[in-house]
């Protein structure tokens, strides 16, 4: 087995597939430390100090990422969540249907299309649902339109952009980029 990888690592594609890989990795794991604007960093570490029941258990879905509210907060789960949507709507729409199974390569792309579009919905109504929940707990610097805004939009940005790195992983890295991701959520929750 061992000769095998170190075979596969002597092909330069390989090599850069990996490496690019890697990067997009250490991108993913550098925003879940960079704290969305608006929040009182201070204040939000004494709130959360606990890190039991709801939050804690959303803390690990999000890899240590909730707890610090970082760009990365809400993970990839509402593309996860839209995915299986537009999956359960294609059995129920017959030209959702259509589209995933007749339509070839150019339906899928038009299904991934409708899933990243629905993404940045849900992404929108769970960042008003966080901004809400937290607004009158003393994390933000201000509870005015302006950093409730901010917010929201940091987190949607966040979504899209893990979004955006799963993509990139699939097409020129190595491996499925939203599971890649997911993977490496779920192992560096416990190291954060």
């Amino acid at each position: 087995m061992f000769q095998t990888i170190k075979n596969a690592l002597k092909n330069p594609d390989i090599r850069k597939k990996l490496l690019y890989t890697v990067l997009l990795i250490v991108i993913f794991r550098l925003g879940c430390y960079i704290t969305v604007p608006g929040v009182d960093s201070v204040a939000l570490t004494q709130s959360l100090g606990g890190q039991n029941g709801i939050t804690g258990l959303i803390d690990m879905i999000s890899g240590g990422a909730f707890s610090r509210l970082s760009l990365f907060a809400m993970s990839i789960s509402p593309y996860i969540t839209a995915s299986i949507v537009i999956q359960l709507l294609a059995m129920v729409i017959p030209a959702l249907e259509r589209l995933s199974k007749e339509e070839g390569e150019a339906g899928r792309e038009k299904l991934n299309k409708y899933t990243k579009m629905l993404t940045i919905v849900l992404a929108l109504i769970e960042s008003l649902g966080i901004y809400l929940a937290y607004k009158n707990s003393g994390i933000f610097v201000d509870n005015g339109i302006l950093t409730a805004t901010l917010f929201v939009i940091s987190l949607i940005g966040g979504t899209s952009i893990l979004m955006w790195l799963g993509d990139q992983i699939t097409n020129k890295g190595i491996g499925n980029g939203i599971s890649v991701i997911i993977f490496v959520r779920n192992t560096c929750w416990t190291s954060k």
